[in-house]
C-alpha cells in the first residue's frame, strides 16, 4: 500500500512540474516503486529495491536544488513518497524477520 501511494505521488509530481532533465529520476522512481510491489515473494530483493528508490528520490532532490534552488508544492510530494517508501521497507523487513522466526520454529 505504501509503495503504491509513493508511486502515485511521484507520478503526480512528474506531471505537475515543468519537464526538466532531472524529472527522468521521478519517472524512474515511480517505475521502481511499481516494480517493487510485484516482488512480494522475494522480500530481501524488495527491501533493496526500496532502498534504491530512496536513493533515486534523494538524487532527484539534489538535482532540483541544483537546477531551481527552491522547492514548491509539487516538489513536496516526493518527500512524502520518501517517507512512504521508508515505511514500506520497514514493513518488508519486519515481515522477513517474522518469516525467519516461523521457519526456526518448524
Amino acid at each position: 500500500m505504501f509503495l503504491l501511494l509513493a508511486a502515485i505521488l511521484v507520478l503526480v509530481c512528474f506531471f505537475v512540474r515543468l519537464f526538466h532533465w532531472v524529472d527522468v529520476l521521478l519517472a524512474a522512481s515511480a517505475a521502481l516503486s511499481a516494480y517493487t510491489i510485484f516482488q512480494y515473494r522475494r522480500r530481501i530483493v524488495q527491501a533493496r529495491l526500496c532502498l534504491a528508490g530512496l536513493f533515486v528520490l534523494i538524487a532527484w532532490y539534489i538535482g532540483v536544488a541544483a537546477v531551481e534552488g527552491e522547492a514548491g508544492i509539487a516538489e513536496s510530494l516526493p518527500m512524502v513518497a520518501v517517507i512512504l517508501i521508508f515505511l514500506a521497507r520497514k514493513g518488508i523487513l519486519d515481515d522477513e524477520k517474522l518469516v525467519r522466526a516461523a521457519d526456526r520454529i518448524r
